[in-house]
């Protein structure tokens, strides 16, 4: 499934100015630019020098945002045995595009499957269990905001049986709360979970072993090459916990997000502006 990038450039620019307080009249006097340059970088007009030098003010780092700019910096695409990645449409005003992603994790030694969110419409993932004849036990939700639950009644009306979990500081109807460093197994799987909150209050994402490769679905914690919006007073610490709760993991680990396409910790530490620059 090709699935494009989340984020442009020019949302990177303002998730950063969000997070850092920074409006438009700020941004220009920090970065030495008049406003209506920055007006047309937060537009998606690129001018690489200007980019560069807001990159700075917002701490971002500025190859790896050109790259973005210039369409050079995203994954390859990723497939792994036992992951199913899900993708359905999330309308809403001025954003007819957006997308929100599912997933299905498969135990390769036997019929066990775990969902992770469900998106907005669950028919295709309950279509895809059934036909491959899977026994879904549970579903883990990394946050609950609407486009990620969306489609639970779906999954819960075809299978009643599998449990549910939810950010223990999210509380979901019918969840079982989950916190820091628990651990569940479910077949040969085993999924533990971490707190990455920011970009929600309860945000968690789940470290998964028993396939091939090493996953983490990290909700809206972090895109490829981006990461979810996160209020002012959270922002630097939603940094640092992505830094050592998801970036400190390893290389080859595949980090499966709420947007977008699969990416791994090496493409991000590398390709992702909020988190290439050294800090």
């Amino acid at each position: 499934m090709l699935i494009p990038l989340e984020d442009n450039f020019e949302d990177v620019l303002m998730k950063a100015a969000a997070g850092l307080g920074l409006g438009k009249s700020k941004l220009a006097e920090a970065a030495g630019l008049p406003v209506a340059e920055v007006t047309a970088l937060l537009r998606g007009r690129l001018k690489p020098e200007a980019l560069r030098k807001l990159a700075a003010v917002l701490q971002l780092d500025g190859p790896a945002l050109e790259a973005l700019a210039r369409g050079e910096s995203a994954p390859a695409p990723i497939q792994v045995a036992g992951l199913q990645q899900f993708n359905s449409a999330f309308p809403i005003p001025g954003y007819a595009a957006m997308t929100v992603n599912s997933y299905l994790v498969v135990c390769p030694h036997t019929a066990v499957a775990v969902a992770f969110d469900t998106g907005t419409k669950g028919e295709a993932l309950v279509e895809y269990l059934q036909e491959h004849g899977l026994d879904l036990r549970a579903i883990f939700l990394t946050h609950t905001h609407r486009d990620h639950v969306a489609a639970v009644p779906a999954l819960r009306a075809a299978f009643p049986e599998a449990n549910l979990h939810g950010p223990r500081r999210e509380p979901f109807a019918g969840a079982c709360g989950v916190g820091e460093g628990d651990c569940f197994e479910y077949g040969s799987l085993r999924i533990e979970a971490r707190l990455t909150n920011g970009h929600s209050k309860g945000g968690t994402s789940y470290l998964i072993s028993g396939l091939t490769d090493p996953l983490a679905m990290v909700g809206d914690a972090l895109f490829a090459g981006s990461q979810g919006g996160v209020p002012e007073a959270q922002y630097a610490s939603a940094l640092e916990i992505n830094r050592a709760q998801l970036l400190s993991l390893t290389p080859e680990t595949i980090l499966c997000p709420g947007h977008g396409p699969l990416t791994t910790v090496a493409h991000e530490r590398h390709w992702n502006p909020f988190y290439a620059a050294p800090n």
